[in-house]
């Protein structure tokens, strides 16, 4: 009967687990904006690469472990000073969160419009599958068919599409962005439920660049929510040094608080580190998450005017 009890213990965990959390979230936000909203795509006059890794609650057993690699491109890069042009860009990621393994792969189409004087609208979808696997082979019970919603759900492997479009709106030194995440209502199958549907996530970010000569001030944030789940609020203030070092603090509604540091390790190679540290009711067990993120982008540096030929905000 304990066994009974203890393996629907983990069954309920790993699913309100699942419900609360089926898009990963980020802390570098700010240098992984294309993972949050495709109409991002194309934005820098160059090609960037980004590969990625997020270890949430350190220690914490079965918690989310998080990879992801990105590709995002503008087609017309011939021209310098475009009024509308395309991007075109491609995600992948893994997502290990308890008994339950998603990977995601995703393309996207982008058009970007000149509004007035600086300002550009851009607008994106994002159009790809979903895979959910899920196996008890790591449970600790003698016998798993004591537990029908264990034995039932073993071993499990659903494939479901996603359609997720955006649009954003910047400038060199302002961006305002909006994307709609899962907006294909497919039903999926939970533990110890009969169906679901693949819950929407909604995601507003935006922030502005306060120049100076050799620094720059950076206040952002993103908002984000989905239906029936409380929402989050990250609030970002990123201070920058001649964009080769910038130091970023920040906090998630008051639940965790984090620092970020990027380094311009080359004219082309840019790297960040995250540590965040919880500060609601996990922090007694796991308080620590880890975020890492590489950027390749092939964007030229003209040296004798030190001015990047994209736009500004990284």
């Amino acid at each position: 009967m304990k066994k009974i009890i203890l393996s629907s213990l983990l069954s309920l965990f790993v699913c309100f687990s699942t419900l609360a959390q089926q898009h990963p979230n980020y802390t570098q936000y700010t240098l992984n904006r294309y993972a949050l909203n495709p109409a991002v795509a194309g934005l820098e006059a160059c090609t960037q690469v980004s590969f990625g890794h997020r270890k949430q609650w350190v220690g914490f057993e079965g918690a989310p472990s998080h990879y992801f690699a990105s590709f995002n491109t503008r087609l017309n890069k011939g021209s310098k000073f475009p009024k509308n042009f395309h991007g075109i860009g491609a995600y992948f990621s893994n997502d290990r969160n308890g008994f339950t393994d998603y990977s995601i792969i995703k393309f996207s189409y982008t058009y970007h419009i000149k509004l007035w004087k600086n300002y550009h609208l851009s607008v994106g979808l994002f159009g790809g599958i979903h895979q959910q696997k899920t196996s008890f082979r790591d449970i600790r019970i003698q016998n798993k068919s004591l537990d029908p919603t264990v034995f039932e759900n073993d071993k499990t492997n659903l494939i479901y599409p996603e359609v997720s479009p955006g649009g954003f709106i910047y400038n060199k030194n302002f961006f305002l962005g909006l994307s709609l995440f899962q907006q294909y209502p497919a039903r999926i199958k939970e533990i110890g439920t009969k169906e679901n549907r693949l819950s929407p996530h909604y995601f507003f970010t935006g922030g502005y660049r306060l120049r100076g000569r050799d620094i720059h001030f950076s206040p952002s944030y993103l908002f984000s929510f989905a239906p029936f789940s409380s929402p989050t609020l990250d609030i970002t203030l990123t201070v920058d040094y001649k964009q080769k070092i910038s130091l970023a603090l920040g906090s998630k509604y008051l639940n965790s608080a984090y620092a970020t540091l990027q380094l311009k390790m080359t004219q082309r190679i840019t790297l960040g580190y995250s540590y965040e540290y919880a500060l609601n009711e996990i922090n007694k067990v796991a308080p620590t998450t880890h975020e890492i993120v590489i950027l390749f982008n092939s964007c030229h540096i003209d040296k004798i005017k030190q001015k990047i030929l994209c736009p500004a905000y990284q």
